[in-house]
């Protein structure tokens, strides 16, 4: 049995998503309470973020961090603290949405959405293929633990290549184990006039998974460099091939994603 490190956060633990992870008990006295985000409420988007931290090179203990900016939930995300049977966790994250705060890593073309096994339909790396965009957890179960809980489920990060001895484009699915706290729900008077309207509830998550896990480093086919402007004319093979991710230890081999989450209902 692998042993998983997990960090020590104030009311969470991150953990890598094995296939041998078992859940730690978080510290803490359970907190019993009628928490309740059901269909009738939504994802308020201005107030959250989904933010990534991985070390700059492997041997590096220098960060780089950063968020996603286009992130949801679908079908929607339902927690309801009586009966944790009826909760469910469907998240995603467009991996083209990668932001580190630097154009010259950032933009279209340039190495971060590379490094994330971003795979683009064109060799100039500017159309990105829809198929290998997308990251995302589904939850099986979640249980108290602490005084918080765990999502029981499977993470989708990136996709297989050929010849891999999987078609081409088969999603990388690991099972994972997803941290979280509920903050609390607070009603809110957000039109001043001295009633209050609108009920917000908060989440904060943690876990951390390995690329090597998730993106297939054994692939025969890999990142096709971009030609120089000079060498385009009459070049067949960098016009017809599309470009794929590159395994790099650039960036560190795992990953720690934070959600700060809120919902809101009006009323």
């Amino acid at each position: 049995m692998k042993k998983i490190l997990f960090l020590s956060l104030i009311t969470l633990s991150l953990t890598t998503c094995k296939k041998d992870d078992s859940i730690t008990e978080l510290t803490g006295t359970p907190v019993n309470g009628n928490g309740l985000v059901d269909i009738f409420w939504s994802n308020d988007k201005p107030h959250s973020n989904v933010c990534w931290e991985a070390n700059y090179l492997a041997y590096s203990l220098g960060k780089l961090t950063g968020r996603f900016n286009n992130f949801g939930f679908t079908p929607k995300f339902i927690f309801d603290q009586a009966n944790l049977s009826n909760c469910s966790i469907h998240a995603y994250v467009l991996i083209s949405s990668i932001d580190s705060g630097e154009p010259l890593r950032d933009g279209l073309g340039k190495c971060i959405r590379s490094y994330m096994g971003q795979t683009y339909l064109d060799t100039l790396k500017t159309i990105i293929d829809p198929a290998s965009d997308t990251a995302w957890f589904h939850s099986t179960d979640i249980r108290q633990s602490g005084t918080g809980y765990v999502a029981i489920g499977t993470f989708s990060f990136n996709r297989y290549r050929t010849p891999s001895g999987f078609p081409d484009g088969t999603p990388i699915s690991k099972p994972c184990l997803f941290y979280f706290t509920y903050n609390g729900t607070k009603d809110f008077d957000t039109d001043g006039d001295f009633i209050n309207d609108k009920l917000r509830a908060s989440f904060t998550g943690h876990f951390s998974f390995l690329r090597s896990d998730h993106m297939d480093i054994a692939s025969t086919i890999q990142y096709i460099p971009v030609p120089a402007l000079i060498d385009l004319p009459g070049n067949g093979i960098a016009a017809s091939n599309k470009t794929y991710g590159e395994w790099t230890t650039n960036v560190a081999d795992q990953m720690d994603f934070t959600l700060n989450i809120q919902f809101y209902k009006n009323h």
